[in-house]
């Protein structure tokens, strides 16, 4: 979380239960992952992803903050290969699907 903090800074002002909300949603990035890591489903992954846009616009968080988050996985797994591709792939097609919005 701290490096997370680090990209986004408004998250210093975030409350007890929107800092809770956000260790959730970043605990779902991470089990969707390897989720679509261990079942080679890259789609699974995406498409949570998208989901999660939609959530996170419901409740007033704008849906660019799905890519700090990201940077942040990225760094820490950048060893891992299949990893750091499905990440990758994943920020190319959120960024397609929020341009689309």
């Amino acid at each position: 979380m701290t490096d997370l903090m680090e990209q986004l800074p408004a998250m210093k002002r975030y409350t007890s239960q929107q800092l809770d909300h956000t260790a959730e949603d970043i605990a779902h990035i991470v089990d969707f992952l390897a989720t679509a890591l261990y079942t080679d489903s890259p789609g699974l992954f995406t498409g949570f992803l998208r989901w999660t846009t939609e959530i996170l616009m419901a409740r007033g968080v704008p849906s660019q903050v799905l890519f700090p988050a990201l940077n942040v996985l990225a760094a820490q797994l950048k060893d891992l290969t299949r990893a750091s591709r499905l990440l990758n792939e994943a920020r190319a097609d959120l960024d397609e699907s929020l341009g689309e919005a």
